[in-house]
């Protein structure tokens, strides 16, 4: 674990490098493939569009970036419920290499270093929350710290579009072409954890797919949370 007990553990510079061109190459692994998979149940599309539909403005957070065009990909997606909707987008990240980029690129959103655990916003703040695996790249006790952070600075009436990797087990794994360590815990311990601080975990929501090659036997949870 890196030496602050926050993000990921710690990488060596050609780690970074791979992992982070490994989403330059593999959108379809990023924000833009998992937010369509998200629209693949119905009812997904139903809860995000009434959500939506009669709102003028949000306040929306992206809890990690792996790849600088993620913000723009997550306007998109919005956008896509209410052509109309003003998108107040924010996005964090423990690790400063796509949020360098996304300046670069002169991308319409507020990059912050910061981890995921502690955050400088004002308490229920946001009302959208978007988390795509984030916490499969932190240590099993930063979990619960994350879940934590994120009902303190949601909106009662708010929705956290998450993504998890879910296993029989608890375990831990690094994948060669994104050269992070991986926790991955059951799913029935998520589910606990969010209930815990106030969330409800739909099962009508969940797509599940799966790793792919011989990580087959991990399971990704794509769902959207809400407070209960």
């Amino acid at each position: 674990m890196n030496n602050k007990s926050y993000g990921p553990d710690r990488m060596t510079g050609r780690e970074k490098k791979k992992f982070f061109g490994f989403y330059k190459t593999h959108r379809d692994r990023a924000l833009a493939g998992f937010l369509k998979d998200i629209t693949k149940i119905e009812i997904n599309i139903k809860t995000i569009s009434k959500y939506l539909m009669k709102r003028k403005k949000i306040n929306c957070l992206i809890m990690g970036c792996s790849h600088w065009a993620n913000p723009g990909d997550t306007m998109n997606f919005l956008k896509s419920f209410n052509n109309s909707l003003y998108i107040n987008l924010v996005v964090l990240d423990a690790l400063p290499n796509a949020l360098i980029e996304i300046i670069k690129h002169n991308v319409n959103c507020l990059p912050i270093l910061t981890p995921a655990q502690k955050t400088p916003f004002l308490g229920n703040y946001f009302d959208i929350i978007i988390c795509d695996c984030l916490l499969t790249c932190c240590s099993f006790d930063q979990h619960e710290p994350v879940v934590r952070e994120m009902a303190r600075i949601i909106k009662k009436s708010g929705l956290i579009i998450l993504g998890i990797v879910h296993s029989k087990k608890r375990i831990t794994f690094k994948m060669s072409e994104r050269p992070i360590k991986n926790y991955s815990r059951p799913l029935k311990e998520y589910e606990k954890l969010f209930n815990k601080h106030g969330f409800n975990f739909p099962k009508k929501s969940s797509v599940e797919t799966s790793l792919p090659g011989k990580w087959a036997q991990m399971k990704i949870e794509n769902c959207i949370v809400r407070v209960k």
